[in-house]
């Protein structure tokens, strides 16, 4: 009977234990984030650093609103979760505009996002996010080591660009797929 109790006591203190290490190792919980216009949320595995730049562009000066988390020491299947949204004007960008319009946005935010990383497409598709004009793209960079997997969705004279960078042997994993699906519209189409 006292070798039983002593084994069931073994097991106690070891579930304990177990439960004690397990909590230790417990996921983060992502943190939640939305502008001051209350336009959008999204999560990101930590806290991103948010800024805001002006950019001279060939349609004048736009405000670009950046929201980066560099994963570095923390352990993660990706290396950086971006965010970058800005306002275009009104007549000159907008997604009730006609498709070749549109397409052309889209083409030219992809190619100079391909040019920065000195990469090449290897996969692109058309998307609507709720209704809005969008694309899904994926770039190989760093000689075929890395990739960038890229939403791009264009909600009236606002562009939204999601980004995950990640080694290649860790592309489609469950925590990109978390980013991605994390974003989520407070506004309505009119």
């Amino acid at each position: 009977m006292e070798g039983k109790q002593n084994m069931n006591s073994i097991r106690v203190c070891a579930a304990i234990l177990l439960v004690v290490l397990l909590s230790g190792f417990a996921p983060e919980t992502w943190v939640k984030i939305q502008p001051k216009d209350n336009k959008f949320t999204i999560e990101f595995p930590r806290k991103p650093e948010q800024s805001e730049q002006k950019i001279q562009t060939e349609i004048g000066e736009l405000n670009m609103n950046i929201a980066m988390h560099e994963v570095g020491k923390y352990k993660d299947e990706n290396s950086v979760y971006g965010l970058i949204y800005s306002d275009y004007p009104d007549s000159l960008v907008n997604s009730d505009f006609k498709d070749e319009y549109i397409d052309e946005f889209f083409e030219n935010a992809i190619k100079g996002t391909v040019t920065n990383l000195k990469g090449q497409i290897i996969e692109e598709k058309r998307v609507l996010f709720s209704t809005y004009p969008g694309r899904e793209v994926k770039i190989s960079f760093m000689e075929g080591q890395g990739i960038m997997a890229i939403h791009i969705y264009l909600v009236k004279n606002r562009a939204y660009i999601l980004e995950v960078g990640c080694e290649t042997k860790n592309d489609n994993n469950k925590s990109m797929e978390k980013f991605f699906n994390s974003f989520v519209l407070k506004e309505k189409k009119q």
